[in-house]
């Protein structure tokens, strides 16, 4: 069994990838998603938090993550919420998309393309360590890990994670692929058929922002001028 979480398509790509090298057996619980500031997703915080006696009962628990470039100390979070029930886990590098501070943008092309050539180098090993059922911990911490994790990380969540700086501008045509493609549903139209954010379940995916065909979401002032990534990665 495997629970996959992917904003902008990144970890979906991921666990497509292993599905052709993994198979699908039931006393192995596998955890596919993206590391965000260094920590848990809060839609896979919760996911976990409901379904842990279900994750607990595999004979074996992996995760794969996915990362712009480092995750800290996100694998040591993971094994907590599982209440150390973790026997491996693997972060690999993909194309970065998190655009909402300053200093922050998507990759130029080659440096993601880069990234993807890497990762698809790597999972033929992650599906062999997990065919085996091996316990190991493969993950780029980067620098600072701890700093990241556990100072950083709670700012970042509770300035940051949210949907009330996102908007549209006069480019947005309402063509409502962003209320159809949000993972949570957090997205509508009002009766003027304006976009709008609900306030409900955000979790800073970055989703309705890099899927825009007019580059029309945005998020307060920090991603003007900033890039979009929408891969097609197997073209």
């Amino acid at each position: 069994m495997r629970f996959c979480f992917s904003g902008t398509g990144n970890s979906q790509w991921v666990a497509d990838k292993l599905d052709g090298l993994v198979e699908d057996n039931a006393e192995v619980f596998g955890l596919v998603f993206p590391v965000y500031a260094w920590g848990i997703p809060k839609v896979v915080t919760e996911y976990i938090a409901a379904h842990l006696q279900d994750i607990k009962s595999a004979s074996y628990v992996y995760a794969v993550v996915t990362s712009g470039d480092d995750i800290g100390y996100a694998d040591h979070v993971l094994c907590k919420l599982l209440e150390e029930r973790l026997d491996a886990i693997f972060s690999v590098r993909m194309p970065n998309t998190y655009v909402c501070l300053p200093g922050f943008d998507v990759d130029k092309d080659d440096v993601a393309e880069a990234k993807v050539k890497e990762t698809l180098l790597k999972l033929p090993d992650i599906a062999e360590s997990i065919r085996k059922r091996e316990k190991k911990t493969e993950v780029v911490r980067g620098t600072c890990a701890w700093l990241k994790t556990y100072v950083l990380r709670p700012l970042f969540n509770h300035f940051l994670v949210t949907d009330k700086y996102f908007h549209t501008n006069k480019n947005c045509i309402r063509c409502k692929r962003c209320v159809r493609g949000c993972p949570l549903d957090n997205m509508a139209t009002d009766k003027e058929g304006r976009i709008v954010w609900k306030h409900e379940n955000c979790t800073g995916c970055l989703r309705c922002y890099h899927r825009c065909p007019c580059h029309a979401v945005h998020f307060g002032k920090f991603t003007k001028n900033k890039g979009q990534k929408i891969h097609d990665f197997d073209r």
